[in-house]
């Protein structure tokens, strides 16, 4: 005998899912300006250990963080006159430098066309900044002029960072009241380690950067800057941003002479050897455990969601979802 399932709806229930699919197409809409809030937030975060150590120190918050906005954009304006026309003029010889040695050691190649495109785009880069190079703050202000996300992105930082506690005020009004604790204390969570993980990022990062492009000098091996850019880069992705860095520097070395090759790679060896045992030790410690996998993992979907925004918020996203899992796990174990 055959049974027959009727589905019923109510209207309540079509309600509810008609509120959840524009609730859907809202959040989609509105994909830009909830990235800036969230690159915002992350930015606020990290910041809010500094301006407390300013506060400690007598320096009223607004005065402390519009020092360090202030110092971020001389730091900014700094890198843009200095070293960024020397890392282009770089740029464009490493690329085609690197294109003739995997083409040479592999039979691949970039497309000519790519080639061309991206080394016309460098040439107009450095034409730009040697041309302004009297006025940074004019090259400065034609950056961000083109970007409102990038403003945006400021203006909601320096709010949320030269109020105590913005963010939570800020969640607090946006929240209804039912979310309202697990959320905040989920972000209480998020934000210890967030703060940690930037800080310990931007040191690594500046730190194998700076090294690798003093090493790969002394070493004789061209585009010291451009290899120690893409090591400081790649050292956001563990375990293979490092290999791709020390790929790189063979690439380039070894059309000059296998031994030189060689040595790049052994230097690069030293390097992630010292900051295993060294550096992530006394920087990171035990605080973030965070698998590598999710990390690389999060880096790509990331990208491909979201592109340059999406790898930005990749990491702090996990993090994020790595603290709301251990707060349910928590709960569950209380109750």
């Amino acid at each position: 005998m055959e049974e027959k399932y009727h589905l019923e709806l109510s209207w309540q229930a079509l309600w509810r899912i008609f509120v959840f699919i524009l609730l859907i197409f809202l959040l989609y809409i509105s994909r830009q300006a909830i990235g800036v809030l969230a690159v915002a937030i992350v930015v606020a975060a990290g910041l809010d250990p500094i301006i407390f150590f300013l506060e400690k120190r007598g320096v009223h918050r607004l005065l402390g963080t519009v020092l360090i906005f202030l110092f971020t954009l001389l730091l900014f304006a700094s890198v843009l006159y200095f070293i960024l026309p020397l890392l282009v003029t770089e740029a464009v010889g490493f690329l085609g430098d690197f294109n003739q040695a995997i083409s040479t050691l592999f039979g691949i190649s970039f497309p000519s066309s790519f080639i061309k495109g991206v080394s016309t785009n460098l040439s107009r880069v450095l034409g730009f900044l040697q041309a302004n190079h009297i006025s940074v703050t004019v090259a400065i202000s034609q950056i961000l002029s083109k970007s409102i996300l990038v403003l945006a992105t400021l203006a909601i930082s320096f709010y949320l960072a030269v109020e105590k506690n913005g963010t939570e005020r800020l969640l607090r009004i946006i929240l209804p009241g039912i979310y309202e604790k697990p959320v905040l204390s989920v972000f209480a969570r998020f934000k210890v380690k967030i703060r940690r993980w930037l800080g310990a990022q931007l040191a690594l990062s500046i730190l194998v950067g700076v090294v690798v492009s003093i090493g790969m000098w002394l070493l004789g091996v061209r585009y010291p800057l451009v290899l120690g850019g893409l090591a400081a880069l790649f050292e956001i992705v563990p375990i293979i941003g490092p290999v791709l860095a020390g790929t790189a520097a063979f690439l380039v070395a070894v059309p000059e002479s296998f031994a030189l090759g060689m040595y790049a790679v052994l230097f690069f060896v030293i390097v992630q050897q010292l900051e295993n045992h060294i550096l992530i030790p006394v920087i990171m410690g035990r605080t973030m455990k965070l698998h590598p996998v999710i990390v690389i993992i999060s880096l790509l979907a990331g990208g491909r969601a979201a592109g340059f925004v999406g790898v930005l918020l990749a990491v702090p996203i996990a993090i994020f979802v790595q603290e709301t899992f251990n707060y349910i796990a928590e709960r569950k174990q209380i109750e």
